[in-house]
């Protein structure tokens, strides 16, 4: 009685606390065009669960859909609470990402990113999207084809167009202002003192 008292009580919290999530429509374009990135990829490593309950999934890219990114990019999901994700480093998923700040993307449970089983009957996924793992490929492939990859100095220079810019201006132009700057100071000296010896 007491076996079944704990296991009652095991299987009813852990039903009572997990995560809830909305049911999914299959995946669309119109879907898609509320992610910035989205790509097939491998788990490369996986960083430990941090205080504020977030890893971060090293991924390569083997085939990119949407966005501008390079080869190599990290995504943080959450590690914690009770609707955190599981990466492991050789895992394949394709993944459907939002960028929380420039250069910083994630992924949510609750959303379109699934991981590529050998075991079909494990993807739950497949349920909400009605397409396997391969036909939703397809389904990308055929919908944004396959796109090229960022460089390095490509994303450096989006980076620094983005950034707030300091021009200085030239020798010539510093020179120029300076005359100018003088210019307008003895106008408004000899005006002062005019006004002053008129009264």
């Amino acid at each position: 009685m007491k076996k079944n008292l704990l296991l009652f009580l095991l299987l009813f919290s852990k039903l009572s606390f997990s995560c809830q999530c909305p049911p999914l429509q299959p995946i669309s374009k119109k879907i898609c065009t509320d992610y910035n990135v989205i790509f097939f990829g491998k788990v490369d490593s996986v960083s430990v669960c941090g205080k504020d309950g977030i890893s971060t999934a090293y991924f390569t890219i083997n085939e990119l859909y949407k966005g501008a990114v390079e080869q190599h990019v990290k995504i943080d999901f959450d590690c914690a609470s009770d609707c955190m994700m599981n990466f492991s480093k050789g895992d394949e998923w394709l993944i459907y990402s939002t960028y929380q700040r420039f250069d910083l993307m994630a992924v949510n449970i609750c959303e379109y990113s699934r991981k590529l089983f050998s075991d079909a009957t494990q993807d739950i996924y497949q349920i909400a999207s009605h397409r396997t793992f391969e036909q939703e490929k397809q389904f990308l492939k055929y919908t944004f084809g396959v796109q090229s990859f960022t460089k390095n100095n490509d994303r450096n220079k989006k980076q620094n167009n983005l950034r707030p810019h300091n021009d200085q201006p030239s020798a010539m132009n510093k020179l120029w202002l300076l005359f100018v700057s003088f210019t307008v100071m003895g106008i408004v000296y000899y005006i002062a003192k005019k006004k002053k010896n008129d009264k």
